[in-house]
């Protein structure tokens, strides 16, 4: 009889293949889907005017929003991005730790933490009921919002106090070669509102989106 794999095994094996479709990208490529993702952020900035974004600084092959930050920067919108803190309340996540958004700019000094990624230090640190729209990083993705992340946990905690709310927006941000067909989904993971990819914004609470 044929065993199922298990859900954790699943989730790993999307993992993988999402990486590896993303870590194919050509350079010129690359460059060509960031500038489409740059442009279409821009655009649905213009058109939600959000008071404050929070973002991620590319790491691992993420798509690149620095041209977009920096011009929101310029038109004024407050910027944040995450750090990773020790967090006795999660010691069961990997390294004991969770993250939490401080403000960010250009000019802020930065310092890599535990994982190598770079991250604001002695900055203010922001509350999700002061954050308009939330960009968020992934590896895999589907039109009903489902997210696969690294398997930290790490969002999935730290949005879960408003999975239900409309706001802060969630918007993932990621290639279109990192979609898949579904993302098994389980009790804690919290969903995206959208998408946002070389192709435009997919709103995911649609039936079947749209772009």
């Amino acid at each position: 009889m044929k065993t199922e794999p298990s859900l954790h095994a699943v989730k790993s094996a999307l993992r993988k293949s999402a990486r590896q479709r993303r870590g194919s990208l050509a350079p010129d490529q690359r460059q060509r889907l960031d500038a489409e993702i740059n442009r279409h952020l821009l655009e649905f900035a213009g058109r939600q005017q959000p008071g404050l974004v929070a973002a991620f600084l590319a790491f691992d092959g993420e798509p690149d929003l620095a041209p977009a930050l920096r011009e929101l920067e310029r038109r004024g919108v407050r910027l944040a991005v995450p750090i990773v803190q020790d967090d006795p309340t999660h010691a069961g996540s990997p390294g004991g730790a969770a993250i939490c958004y401080r403000r960010w700019s250009k000019d802020s000094d930065m310092q890599p933490n535990r994982y190598g990624i770079l991250e604001p230090a002695g900055t203010l640190e922001i509350g999700l009921a002061e954050i308009d729209l939330a960009l968020i990083p992934l590896v895999a993705w589907d039109d009903a919002g489902g997210r696969l992340g690294m398997g930290a946990g790490f969002y999935d905690r730290l949005f879960q106090p408003f999975a239900g709310e409309a706001r802060p927006l969630r918007m993932g941000v990621a290639y279109g070669v990192q979609q898949v067909d579904r993302v098994p989904r389980e009790a804690w993971d919290v969903s995206l509102h959208m998408m946002l990819t070389e192709a435009g914004c997919l709103d995911c609470r649609e039936p079947q989106g749209t772009r």
